[in-house]
């Protein structure tokens, strides 16, 4: 992937996890388009710096830990009847319930990134004076992000 514009970008969902967490897996699902989608800020995985601090070294040492794949908000013009927004509103669990989702973000030159997570929030944004109104949901990312 050279450089880009976010121009042409899409966001697909479905719910459920793919037979296997891979581009095959992935690419066997039916993504249903998420429509008025704004803004599709940085997501990707972080790890956790676990520091050993040994008295006879005096020097902190640093070890990977526990990797978080992170969490993507996702902005978006509120469209009730949209399909892919229907699935994101509908994917809210209820207290306790695991109700994971596949997504796909598609950029113009055609490279695709998929990854498994949950939808823990779809908000709406009213706005102000000739402002759209908006949407977000959040989702936490529970897979790696495979890039095909």
């Amino acid at each position: 992937m050279g450089k880009l514009t976010s121009t042409g970008i899409t966001l697909g969902v479905v719910s459920g996890v793919p037979a296997t967490v891979d581009a095959a897996g992935f690419g066997a699902l039916t993504m249903v388009t998420v429509g008025e989608v704004v803004d599709l800020p940085e997501y990707g995985p972080t790890v956790q710096v676990v520091e050993s601090n040994p008295l006879a070294t005096g020097i902190t040492e640093k070890f990977a830990g526990f990797t978080n794949y992170g969490s993507i908000a996702i902005g978006l013009e509120l469209d009730i009847a949209d399909a892919g927004q229907i699935i994101l509103e509908a994917a809210i669990p209820d207290a306790g319930v695991d109700a994971p989702h596949s997504f796909a973000i598609t950029y113009s030159d055609s490279t695709i990134e998929y990854f498994v997570g949950g939808v823990f929030s779809y908000t709406r944004a009213p706005g102000s004076a000739n402002s759209m109104v908006g949407s977000t949901a959040s989702v936490e990312i529970n897979s790696k992000i495979i890039r095909v």
